[in-house]
């Protein structure tokens, strides 16, 4: 609990930076419902005790939405089966930051490949191309933040979709190409590495 919460600081103190330092140029006004009205909620609970979702490839987490937070950002802990990989990928809309904390996660920028094991951080900026799995045989549990918030919704719909479709293959698959046209940039490319799902 403390590696996972020390994470989380340490993500959020990341990202959160750039987001200060945007609000810090703008001058400052009271919203219509006062000064409190967009503030973020207190949030502080027990992430063992919290409902682990099933998708396709694993489970998530909803720790933190963007409805706690007024939209700042969003996170989520992920869990990635072996051998699973998304697709080559982009995110306009928000940056994506990943802190590991179990296993060895795969992370293709560019044309470098990178692993990285648990006590890792890798922040993605927005409108960076990319690809990300898990090639070894055991799983990766992932912190995911994304900021602003808004793509934890994916990882919502994600889950009920596999819970309604999970049991007929051709409905899950067209449903999951439907929600990443919604809210991933896919691009046409395919990413490999020649030692998948290696001991």
């Amino acid at each position: 609990m403390k590696t996972l919460l020390s994470a989380f600081a340490c993500a959020l103190a990341v990202l959160l930076g750039s987001v200060a330092l945007g609000a810090a140029q703008t001058t400052k006004q009271n919203p219509p419902g006062g000064p409190n009205a967009n503030k973020s909620k207190t949030v502080a609970l027990n992430t063992n005790q919290l409902e682990a979702f099933a998708v396709e490839s694993g489970a998530m987490k909803l720790i933190v939405s963007s409805e706690d937070t007024n939209g700042a950002f969003a996170v989520v802990e992920r869990t990635q089966d072996p051998c699973y990989k998304t697709t080559w990928h982009r995110h306009d809309d928000f940056e994506e930051s990943f802190y590991v904390l179990d296993g060895i996660w795969t992370v293709q920028i560019a044309d470098k490949i990178h692993e990285f094991p648990a006590g890792s951080y890798v922040l993605i900026p927005r409108g960076t191309p990319h690809g990300q799995g898990n090639f070894t045989h055991k799983p990766v549990r992932l912190l995911v933040i994304v900021a602003p918030g808004g793509f934890e919704r994916f990882y919502k719909e994600r889950a009920e979709l596999f819970k309604s479709k999970g049991d007929n293959q051709a409905e899950l698959v067209t449903g999951l190409e439907a929600l990443r046209r919604k809210y991933v940039h896919v691009i046409d490319y395919t990413w490999d590495i020649a030692k998948e799902c290696r001991d």
